[in-house]
C-alpha cells in the first residue's frame, strides 16, 4: 500500500514538472507575439494614418490658381459673407489678364487679385462664392525644427493633379536667402527669411501651404530649385495677408542682414566668435547688405543687435515685429566686441 502511495507521489511530481517546463517555454514566445502586434499597430497609426487624416481633412481648403497660361496652387485664408480669400505665390498672377480658381475637378471660379507683397512673394486673391468654405489653420512656424516632417498639397504640373500630396522634411526652420526682384524697372537685393525643406518640389506647387502634423499651414511654397525649396513662414504670412485684405500699406523695413539668433548657438559657437556666453538673446549679424537700413545705421558684420526700439530679440516673431515697425526712427541697441552701444536712423 506504501509503495503504491509513495508511487502515486512521484507522478504527480513528475506531471506538476513537465507542466511547469511547458509554460516556461511558452510565456516568452507569447510575450513576443504580443510586442510585434504593439509595434506593427503603432506603425500604422504614428505614420501612415496621420498623414492621411491630414490630407484628407485639408485637401478641400486648396485650390488649383489658372493665370492665364500659369497653374499654381492655393489654399482657403479666410471667408467674409460670400467673398473667399485665397493666399498664394504672387509670381504666378503677376502681370496676368484673367485668373481662375478652381475647387477639387470642377468647381472653378473667376478671381480678382485684391493685393500682393512683392518681397514675400505673396498674392490675395478674392472670390465670390455662395457656400461656406473652411478656411486652413495658421500655425505657428517659429516652432518649427530641422528634422520635422510637412506635407504639401498643390497642383504639380497640370489640373488632373490637384490635391497632390508630397511629404517633406524641414531642413532649415529659418534661413537668410539672398534674394532679389525686379519691379517696375527696379532692381532689389535683399535677403528673403524662409524656411528650407529637404527636396526639390515642382512648379505647380507654387502658392501650395506646407502643412505640420497637427495639419496647420506653417508656410507658404514660393521658390525651389535642383535641390531644394523654400516657403514663406506662416507667421509672416498671417502679417502679410491681413494687412492686404485689411486694405493696408504693407510697409517693411529692409534691414539687409543675414542673421543667427543668438539663443539657437551652441557655447562653443559663441566662444569661436568672441561672444559672452552669457548672452542669450539678440541677432548675430553675418553679412549686411550696403544701402540698407542696418548698414545705413552704422552696423557692421560681427555686431549682435539686441534690440529695436525697446524691443527685445528673443525669437523670430521679435524680429518680424521690427521688420514692420511703423515708427519714422529706428534706434539700436547693438553689442560690439562685449560691450553695449546705441545707433539710429531716420527710416524712409
Amino acid at each position: 500500500m506504501d509503495k503504491n502511495k509513495n508511487r502515486l507521489i512521484y507522478l504527480l511530481i513528475a506531471i506538476l514538472f513537465i507542466w511547469l517546463l511547458i509554460l516556461s517555454l511558452s510565456r516568452p514566445n507569447s510575450r513576443k507575439e504580443n510586442q510585434s502586434v504593439t509595434i506593427n499597430e503603432y506603425e500604422v497609426s504614428g505614420f501612415s494614418t496621420d498623414f492621411t487624416t491630414i490630407v484628407k481633412d485639408n485637401k478641400n481648403s486648396i485650390v488649383s490658381v489658372i493665370a492665364d497660361n500659369s497653374l499654381l496652387s492655393g489654399f482657403v485664408y479666410g471667408q467674409n459673407d460670400n467673398k473667399v480669400y485665397i493666399v498664394t505665390a504672387y509670381h504666378g498672377v503677376s502681370n496676368t489678364g484673367n485668373i481662375n480658381v478652381q475647387f477639387g475637378s470642377s468647381y472653378n471660379v473667376p478671381a480678382t487679385l485684391l493685393g500682393f507683397d512683392i518681397y514675400t512673394d505673396i498674392a490675395v486673391l478674392e472670390i465670390e462664392s455662395p457656400y461656406s468654405i473652411d478656411s486652413l489653420k495658421i500655425g505657428d512656424s517659429s516652432l518649427l525644427q530641422a528634422g520635422e516632417f510637412v506635407i504639401s498639397i498643390g497642383t504639380p504640373s497640370s489640373l488632373e493633379y490637384s490635391s497632390s500630396a508630397k511629404l517633406s522634411m524641414i531642413s532649415h526652420p529659418l534661413l537668410s536667402l539672398d534674394n532679389s526682384i525686379t519691379y517696375d524697372s527696379n532692381r532689389y537685393n535683399y535677403y528673403l527669411n524662409v524656411i528650407q525643406l529637404d527636396s526639390a518640389l515642382k512648379t505647380g506647387y507654387s502658392g501650395s501651404p506646407i502643412l505640420n502634423m497637427a495639419g496647420e499651414v506653417v508656410g507658404l511654397n514660393t521658390m525651389s530649385n535642383s535641390d531644394y525649396s523654400f516657403a514663406i513662414s506662416s507667421n509672416e504670412l498671417r502679417i502679410v495677408a491681413d494687412k492686404i485684405i485689411n486694405h493696408e500699406d504693407i510697409n517693411r523695413n529692409l534691414l539687409g542682414i543675414d542673421a543667427v539668433l543668438i539663443k539657437d548657438m551652441p557655447n562653443y559657437e559663441k566662444t569661436n566668435l568672441n561672444l559672452d556666453i552669457q548672452t542669450i538673446s539678440g541677432l548675430y549679424v553675418r553679412n549686411i547688405k550696403d544701402s540698407l537700413i542696418a548698414n545705413n545705421a552704422g552696423i557692421v558684420v560681427g555686431d549682435v543687435i539686441l534690440k529695436v526700439n525697446d524691443i527685445e530679440i528673443n525669437n523670430f516673431n521679435d524680429y518680424l515685429e521690427i521688420i514692420y515697425l511703423q515708427d519714422q526712427t529706428l534706434n539700436f541697441e547693438v553689442l560690439r566686441n562685449n560691450q553695449t552701444i546705441m545707433l539710429g536712423i531716420e527710416n524712409d
